[in-house]
Parts: C-alpha cells; structure tokens; sequence
C-alpha cells in the first residue's frame, strides 16, 4: 500500500534535488487534490528543470486556468515558454507577471535576457526605464540601463545612472569600469583614465579594466602605457578578447612596426579566421613596403563588413587575376572613402587593356568629375562610368576597387602612375576663374580637416587655430588662402569668419567644383583626405600632412609618394603634434614663392631676411667664434640664439646660414636647419660646406634623390679630396653603358664604409658589366667571397674602361631607401675558417653541464683615430654593465687600451666567461669568422657592426645622439641591416641610459639560445 505524502514533505524532496522521487509523488497528490495550486506549479517546475518543457507548459496553463494571477506561474511559464521557443507567447507572459508585480526583479531581467538573445535592442530601454522607476534601489537594473544609453550614445543619461550606482556602491568596480568607458566615449579621456584606475585601485586583478584602460591611452597616444596595460590584461587572462589586437595596435603606434607585425601573426596563430587581425596586418605590410603579403592580407576586412555600396555584387564572380578577361564584362565598384575611389579608379584603364569593357562604378558626387576625365583616357572607348544607384548591367566579374592591387599584383615599381589623369571640366575652370578673378598673390587651397566621422579623424585633422598660429609666426603674409572642404567643424567657424581665408563650401556641391577650384590654386596643402588624392590626381602641386601613423598608402619615412608626382609629404614626429609639421609647411611655401624667411624670426625681422639672396656680407668676428664654439661644446641652443641675434642685427651671409644651420640640424630642427643651408647656397653657390652640410641632413632623413646629389660636393672639400684618385679612363655617372665593359670601384673612406656600400657592385653587374674591386687590405681576404674581381688598393691592372669610387655609387645607382639591396647575407665566410673560429670558441668557454650560453660579441670602442672617436665609444666602466648579464662573451675589438683589458681580465677573475680574441684577429676573415660563432653582437657604430650586419648577424648597434647619416633619423632598424637593432642616447653624452636597454633587452630574451658549436 502506497503511502500518501503531504504537499510539504513532497515539495521538501524537490527543494533538495530529488527530482525522480518527487516526480510520482506529485502525480498522486493531484489525483487527490486535482486543483491544488501549488502542486501544479511546482510539479511544472520540477519538468522544467528535467528538460520536459512540453509537459512543465501543461501543468503552468492548468495551474493558471485557476488563478491566472498566480505570479511564479506566470514568470516561470514564460521561462517554460522560452525553452519551448514560443518566444513572442513568453514576452507575453512575462509582462503579465510584471502586471501582477511591477517591482518583481528578476521577471524583468529575464524579459530583458531573452530580448537581446532576440536581437530586439531596440525595446531594452523603454523596458529598463520602466524598471529602474519600479525598482529605483536596483543596481543591476541600472548598470544595464547605463550600458544601454552607452550603447545608443546616450552618454550624459548613461553617466547619470551609473552615477547613480556608484553613490550607492562607491566600490563597485564594474560600475567604475563602465563609467569610464561612457567618460571615453563622450572624448573625455584623461576622466576615463581616472575611472578605470579606480575600478582597479578596488580589484588589482580586474582584466577587462586593464584592457579598457589601454584603450583609452591608446586615445590620449600615450601609446607605450597603452602596451603596458594590455600586457598586464594578458598576463592575468591570456585569452581576453580583443586585447592582443589592441596591443598589436600599440606597437604601431609607438613605431615598433616589426614587433606589432609578429603580434598580429601570433593572434593567427592562434586563431588562424581572426579577420580583424588579418586585415590588421595586411595594412601594416602594406605601410611597411610589403606589399605582396599586404594586399593577400588585406581581403581579410570583408570578412568583417561589407564595405561595397553593392554588397549584392558579391553573389556574382570575383576575378582573381587568373582567367582571361579577353572578350568579358568586368564591374569595378567603390567600396571605402572618396579618396580611395580617386586612387584606384586609375585601374579600371589597366583592366580595360584586357577586358572587353569596365564598368567604373563611383558614388554621385564623383559622377561627373570622372565621367568627364575618362574621355580623356586612351582607353575611354572601353570603360563606362556608372553611379552608385544605378541598374547594373550584364558582366562575367566584379572586383572590388581595393581588391585590384592584389590582382594585378601591385608592386612598388609597378604602380600604374602615368601622370594625371582626372581633369577639371571646361565649364567648372571658367566659372571659378569668374569668381575668384585675377589675383598677383600666389593662391594656395587648404584642407586643415575631414570629416569627424572618420574613424581616424582625432589623428588626421588640425585646429584651425592651430594652424593660424603656426602660419602667422612663419609663414610670408603675400599668399591667397582658399578653404578647400565641405565641411567646417564647429569649433572652427567662427575663427574661420574672422580670417582672410576665403570659405567656399556654400558654392561646392560636388567633386567636380572642388577640381575646378583646385585648378585655380598654385599649391594644395591638405590633411589626408580626398582633395588631397583630387588635387595630386589632377598633377596639381599637393602637400600633404601626415599623421604620426599614416594610411598604409604613404608608406614610412618617404617625402614623396609613388602614387602620385604631385604630391610632398610632411610627417609627424611625434603622435599629434603639428607643430613641427605646420612650421615645415610654412616655410616650405617660403621657398616655393621665393619668399626666403628664417626661422625663430618675428614679422618685425623678415624684411631683413628677404632681400639677402645674393648680397654676402661679413659678421663681426667675435660673436660668430662664440657661436662656433658653442656648437663645439655642445651649447646648441645658445649658439642658435646668437646665429639669430647675429641675423637679425646685420643681415645674412653663407657662412652665418652654414654655421647657424648646423647648429639647428644639431637641435633636430631639420626643416629649418635645411632652410638655412638653403640660403647659405644662394648667397654664395660655391660654398662647399652647406652643400655638404645639407647633403648629410637630407640622407639622415631619408631624401637619398637629392642627399647623394649633394655629396658629390666632398670632392671639394680638402677632407675628402686626398682620397681622389685620377685615371685617364672616364669615371662612370650612371649614364654610360657598362654592358660588357669593365669597371674600376674603388674604397674611399672607411673599411665600415667599403663594407657597407659592398653590397652595390651586384648592381652593376645586373646591368651586364666586369668589376674590378679594389679594396683596403684588412678587406682584402675577406672581401674575394664577391662575385668580383678584388685586389688591393693601387694594385690593379689599368685596362678598365671606367672607374668610379665606390661612395659615388648611389648616386649613379639613384639609390632609395626602399631600392637598397636587401639580399642579406652579401658576405660569404669560407668553411676553413668557420671551422677554425669553432674550435678557438669552444676552447674558450668549456662546457658545463645542462647550461648552454648566448655567445655575445662586444666592441665598446673604435680607432682612436677616428675624427668622432669621442662621440661613438662608451666608456669601459659604462659598458662593462652588460657584463651582470650571464653570457659567453668574446671581444671583438682590435684595438683595447691597456685600462679596459685590465678590467676585462678583473672581470674574468670574478668569474665572468670573456673571450678576449684580439691576438687572433690578423684581418676582417678573422672577425667573420669568429662572428659566425656568436648568437649576436653589441657593438658602437664601428666596422665590426656592419660586418655582422653584412653576414646577417643579429646586431644591437649603439648610438650617439648625433649619429652617422646612414643610421637615419629616429629609426630602431636599419633599412641597410635587416638583423640590426639600434639604440640611441636621448640626451648628449647619456650612454646610460643606452646600456640599461640593452641590459633589460638582454634579461627579457625568451629566443631560443642558439646551439651553433653543438
């Protein structure tokens, strides 16, 4: 005989987990007792827990039919409801429990849960409001609601409810966490910072606090607090989202390009579909020069979002460059900005070459512009142009305009830059003349801003205040500005009233108006934007500002752009700051409209300037030595003031412009230290030294076009004219054919310089010629691993037919930065001596067991001799620091003073594993081969350095403040030295500093220790 249990005994069995047992126990006690409510309820209860929804519903709608106000009937039939995904029938239910209970907490948090799972967003607020105003002590309910109106932009309501929050719970780091991103979303960044440190200050160990703070450092571009909080959200939670994106992102920015580029391939690495990263990726191989895994990469971003205005193409064929387009249709359509869209159009002339028809696809304010300029294309007869809202025709492919780099495998010297090719319509040109009239005053357009839609627009745009401050201090006042853009931001119109620059956006309603205005204008200066690409597409002269960053098609450190003869480029140096920029372009303009002005001048001063060209005068001697010597002990800043002082009180002569030019290279004012150099030239061209001066400048920043034109001048200087050799034969320029003739390349300077500008001979023989290399001794062994024939200098034979030093070779070569042959190692150690330096290392360092060393080469110090001897080297006691690092260590350097080897061996007795082989090395085979036993060298900037950068050996190369000219400005890598790192002083004579990098670089290596002598 059954027992009949009570509803309280049965509902106790549920409440501790028994389901099974409860289940018939339930089932008969409603036998007894049909209409018991609470037996229905929770027997519906106890199958929705076992996952019978089907039969939970049942017993809910009986219950109901009972007392349809019964209010966990109705909140706990809505749940059934959902498992049933009868979701609509569900919301409804759950707002009949809300009725009965307007305060009922968690009927609302799930009504809102099953929302968004819906998708149906739009309904969260009206639900959240109505819950926060029944239920005003909810702080769960108002977070949301806060999220909420952060997600809508409702940021001032958003900041008022999570206010709320935290002056309920001062401690809630989740509300702090919250906060702070509403702070950042409103622009108030520093606030957001503030906010995400309280949220930590509560929970040190909060990862996504960590993560957002990095996000908004990465806003205010203090980018390397940016990394430091990114690494610390990785560090506690290694798979947080999107962090590992972000921090490749900082890298970046701080201009560590080739460590953001590993970052990003370890995202896919791990997560091989991450398109964000990708697409990230490919964007910076395209802005690094790599152009080939760039564009691959870059397809990446449609996984992303359909960027195209015809996202319905892309059910149709993607030509992927491979099948024949002879006889076919093919789209090309927009897919981002305007600019992007007057940069690539120039394909659709490509494509026509071999495809039956083009059909360019632009949006409607470029309709007209480009249908016009397409008439004047060779190829109009087989491209249509079409807007964006119009029927598209039959074709075979589409291809998206970004796409067809990457199919026409666009490379740097395969990029399609015939000259312009859009072109201002007749009537446009005409009714812009008849506005603006005859003028006698050059005109220049500019754009100073874009839109603030932009993703990038905090990056890419200036004040308008800015700009005026910078342009009135320096800039000649005989110029005719013209406002270029469409839009104004707020903050600048009424600045932009008071000024003289002429405002046209009321007048400009398409493209085609913006090209006619443009071609009225001598030069355009703009931010980057798509006047920019229009006025440098037109062939108009354009200067661009960039970013500290820029779009991936500006590439890196380059003045002019590939794209696009028109157009110069003016960088940042640092993350949004224009004023070195704005200062760059004013007195650029100087130049250009032969207005020449000097820096640090006042308006008062400028007459004095503007009518020295050609009249040199003399300074009294005494202030110009104090000058002078000055700059010798490195008072850069006080010999400036005195170069100015002296400008200002009895005009300029080349001399003053030369000295007052280094002093400013000196101080890293490059644009102007140029600008004086200049000058100096005009007041007296054959004056040597600011031609060489200026010479050094350019190749520091990269204008090898005009740096090696320019030291051509070292033949008139008496340092360099004692190592001018004269032969009967013709000395080779660059112009003559050397197909099957025979070449002379002899060294000039240093042996750091023969084995630096080595690499070059493989050039010459691509254009079919035999070379004689003749080359300093030490060199001599070494250096028969060239394909080449080498002798020692003097000795050989004259049966040449011409001869060049090797220095003047990039010159005749017309070497860029990005032309400099990159086929590392160029140097060859032969195997006997490989195996001799092998047998000299392992002797040196015996092993000990389970420990395997990096073998680290060392050179503190360079010849004596050496007219910057006192600059380069480090002083032993400075150096010896990395020596606390516990390596196998082999001194590489010749030439050791007595001292220094004395402290080596104090070392050695302390304990420290030093090699110290200078008794060994009889030439530079010798150190090649003892480097090709070494896992890297730390060296100054002496031969041994680029010796090891030569054979491909990892370098850390270490700076003075005022480096070489081949070391470039500010750069960590070297475009000659793939494997070289360097590392330069901050501050005058600071090696500190230096060393304490390294040393914290050598401490922070995670590689794998080479294992070469196993």
């Amino acid at each position: 005989m059954t027992a009949n249990y009570d509803f309280k005994t049965i509902f106790r069995l549920h409440q501790t987990g028994k389901l099974q047992e409860a289940l018939p126990l339930y089932l008969q006690f409603l036998e007894r007792q049909p209409d018991h409510i609470d037996a229905l309820v929770s027997l519906a209860n106890l199958y929705l827990q076992m996952g019978n929804a089907t039969e939970s519903a049942h017993y809910f709608e009986r219950a109901l039919e009972l007392k349809p106000r019964k209010l966990l009937a109705l909140h706990n039939y809505a749940m059934c409801l959902k498992q049933l995904k009868l979701f609509d029938r569900a919301l409804q239910y759950f707002d009949r429990a809300l009725i009965v209970d307007p305060c009922y907490e968690l009927a609302y948090k799930n009504k809102l849960a099953l929302l968004t799972s819906l998708g149906k967003h739009s309904e969260l607020k009206s639900v959240l409001q109505t819950a926060v105003k029944n239920l005003p002590e909810s702080l769960n309910l108002r977070m949301q609601l806060a999220s909420v109106l952060q997600q809508e932009k409702n940021y001032a309501d958003a900041l008022e409810e999570v206010d709320a929050v935290l002056q309920r719970r001062p401690n809630a780091e989740q509300a702090h966490n919250l906060r702070a991103s509403i702070l950042l979303g409103m622009g108030r960044e520093t606030d957001a910072v503030l906010a995400y440190q309280a949220a930590i200050q509560i929970n040190p160990n909060y990862t996504n606090a960590y993560g957002n703070l990095g996000i908004a450092y990465l806003s205010l571009c203090d980018y390397q607090r940016a990394l430091d909080n990114f690494d610390r959200a990785l560090t506690l939670e290694p798979n947080v989202a999107g962090v590992r994106n972000n921090r490749a992102n900082a890298l970046q920015n701080l201009h560590r390009f080739e460590e953001a580029l590993l970052a990003y391939e370890d995202i896919l690495d791990r997560n091989p579909r991450d398109s964000v990263a990708a697409a990230n990726k490919g964007m910076l191989c395209l802005l690094t020069g790599r152009w080939k895994e760039g564009w691959s990469l870059y397809e990446a971003r449609w996984q992303n979002a359909a960027m195209s205005i015809h996202a319905e193409l892309f059910s149709y064929p993607l030509w992927n460059g491979s099948n024949s387009l002879e006889g076919k249709i093919i789209i090309l359509h927009p897919e981002q900005g305007f600019g992007d869209t007057i940069q690539f159009s120039r394909y659709a002339a490509l494509l026509a070459k071999q495809a039956e028809k083009v059909y360019l696809v632009v949006n409607d304010p470029l309709y007209s512009l480009m249908q016009h300029s397409i008439t004047q294309w060779p190829e109009a007869a087989k491209i249509e142009v079409m807007t964006a809202g119009a029927q598209i025709p039959v074709f075979h492919y589409q291809l998206p305009l970004l796409s067809a780099p990457r199919v026409l495998k666009t490379e740097l010297r395969s990029i399609p830059n015939s000259g312009p090719y859009l072109f201002v319509e007749p009537k446009s040109r005409a009714k812009w003349q008849e506005i603006l009239g005859a003028t006698k005053r050059p005109r220049i357009g500019l754009v100073w801003s874009g839109s603030e839609a932009h993703t990038n627009d905090k990056n890419r745009s200036i004040a308008l205040d800015q700009l005026v401050s910078q342009f009135q201090q320096f800039l000649h006042p005989e110029i005719e500005f013209h406002a270029l853009q469409k839009e104004i931001k707020v903050n600048d119109l009424a600045l932009l009233a008071r000024l003289s620059i002429q405002n046209h956006t009321t007048q400009i309603t398409n493209f085609s108006d913006t090209a006619g205005l443009i071609a009225c204008m001598d030069l355009v200066i703009s931010v980057d934007t798509s006047v920019a690409h229009l006025a440098a597409a037109m062939g108009v002269e354009t200067w661009i500002a960039l970013s500290y960053v820029p779009d991936f098609r500006w590439l890196l450190e380059r003045r002019d752009s590939p794209w696009y003869d028109s157009v110069k480029l003016f960088r940042q140096v640092a993350p949004r700051q224009w004023s070195t920029v704005l200062k760059d372009l004013a007195l650029a303009c100087n130049r250009r409209f032969d207005r020449p002005v000097l820096t640090s001048l006042g308006s008062a001063q400028l007459s004095n300037v503007a009518g020295v060209v050609g009249t040199a005068r003399t300074h009294p001697p005494s202030e110009m030595n104090v000058a002078n010597g000055l700059v010798q002990q490195g008072k850069w800043d006080d010999a400036e003031a005195i170069y100015r002082q002296e400008a200002a009180r009895f005009g300029s002569s080349a001399k003053l412009h030369n000295n007052w030019g280094v002093a400013l290279q000196k101080l890293r004012r490059y644009q102007e230290a140029l600008d004086s150099f200049d000058i100096a030239i005009r007041l007296d061209p054959t004056y040597v030294s600011p031609h060489l001066n200026k010479a050094m400048c350019l190749l520091s920043l990269g204008d090898f076009a005009e740096g090696w034109h320019l030291y051509e001048w070292r033949w008139k200087n008496s340092q360099w004219d004692a190592s001018r050799r004269e032969f009967r034969q013709a000395r080779w320029t660059g112009e003559q054919d050397i197909r099957g003739r025979r070449i002379l390349i002899y060294t000039e300077q240093g042996l750091g310089d023969t084995l630096q500008f080595c690499r070059l001979l493989a050039l010459l023989q691509n254009r079919g010629a035999e070379i004689v290399f003749e080359v300093q001794a030490p060199l001599f062994k070494l250096l028969q691993c060239l394909p080449v024939t080498v002798f020692m200098t003097g000795e050989a034979p004259q049966n040449f037919d011409f001869q060049c030093p090797l220095m003047s070779l990039p010159h005749a070569l017309q070497l860029r930065v990005e032309t400099i042959p990159q086929a590392i190692p160029y140097l060859r150690i032969d195997q006997t001596t490989v195996d001799e330096w092998r047998k000299k290392i392992e002797s040196a360092f015996p092993v000990q067991a389970n420990r395997i060393r990096r073998k680290i080469g060392l050179v503190w110090a360079g010849s004596v001799h050496h007219l910057n001897d006192a600059q380069r080297s480090i002083p032993f006691a400075i150096f010896s620091k990395l020596f606390q690092y516990d390596a196998d260590f082999v001194i590489l350097q010749k030439e050791i003073r007595r001292s220094d080897r004395m402290n080596l061996e104090l070392l050695r007795n302390f304990g420290k594993r030093i090699a110290i082989v200078d008794a060994d090395l009889n030439d530079f085979a010798d150190t090649a081969g003892a480097l090709s036993q070494l896992d890297c060298l730390i060296s100054v900037d002496t031969s041994v350095a680029h010796l090891a950068g030569a054979l491909g050996i990892p370098v850390s190369l270490l700076l003075p403040y005022e480096a070489d000219f081949r070391w470039m400005i500010e750069r960590e890598d070297s475009p000659w030295y793939p494997s070289m790192r360097l590392y330069r002083q901050i501050q005058v004579g600071d090696w500190n500093q230096v060393i304490e990098k390294v040393r914290s670089d050598l401490q922070s290596l995670d590689a794998p220790i080479s294992q070469k002598n196993a």
